[in-house]
């Protein structure tokens, strides 16, 4: 198991990257951004938690970071950056008040597909553009539980997930394949959408997407 979560961290770390080059392509600096489902930190941190945040490129007034755990010494932490703490649900912010969201592998833990829609709406009300990814339910390794190919099959994998990962439920886990990643943009106020399958050994192993609503 060592040697699984050792390769899972390299793999990720790379995945990581690519998808920060691929936000930083299409982000300006100067743009404001509004980094979605911050964790809280301690001032060692984990170097894992909170990637984005950490290594973001430009000038820290222009990010804002939102999460619903206790936000109260993130700016201590990270001077110049601002932090909002909220219940969930609606987001804090006005129409338009950012020019991006940015959300990495958050949807997938918001809820049910109501919630999710819900949330990917909030996303697209506050800003001009969203960019957000997502494991893809279909890569053989799922690295939420740590287990191979189990939760193609969503029975048996609540069932496990019951008895050896207690914190994982339908509630706070709800993975996507592509398909039920494309009727959700169908379903929310998305007017346009791109979906990238980001691919390790050839298979996708997560989503990014790219969207925006119009402008009413």
């Amino acid at each position: 198991m060592g040697i699984i979560i050792t390769l899972k961290r390299k793999v990720m770390q790379i995945s990581r990257e690519r998808k920060l080059n691929h936000f930083y392509y299409l982000f300006q600096d100067g743009m404001t951004v509004l980094d979605v489902g911050v964790s809280t930190e301690s001032r060692e941190g984990i170097p894992e938690r909170n990637y984005f945040l950490k290594y973001f490129r430009y000038a820290p007034e222009y990010y804002t970071g939102l999460g619903i755990q206790d936000m109260s010494r993130m700016e201590e932490f990270f001077p110049g950056k601002r932090f909002v703490q909220y219940p969930g649900g609606q987001f804090p912010f006005k129409e338009r008040e950012f020019d991006w969201v940015f959300s990495n592998a958050v949807i997938e833990h918001v809820g049910d597909n109501e919630a999710q829609v819900y949330f990917l709406n909030e996303m697209l009300r506050v800003a001009d553009n969203v960019f957000f990814t997502t494991p893809n339910k279909y890569f053989p390794f799922e690295s939420h539980a740590n287990i191979l190919l189990l939760h193609w099959n969503n029975a048996l994998f609540r069932k496990w997930c019951k008895k050896n990962r207690s914190w994982l439920s339908k509630d706070n886990l709800n993975l996507f394949s592509y398909y039920r990643l494309k009727n959700l943009l169908i379903s929310s106020n998305a007017s346009s959408y791109v979906i990238d399958k980001n691919r390790f050994l050839g298979l996708p192993m997560t989503f990014t997407v790219t969207c925006k609503a119009d402008i009413t």
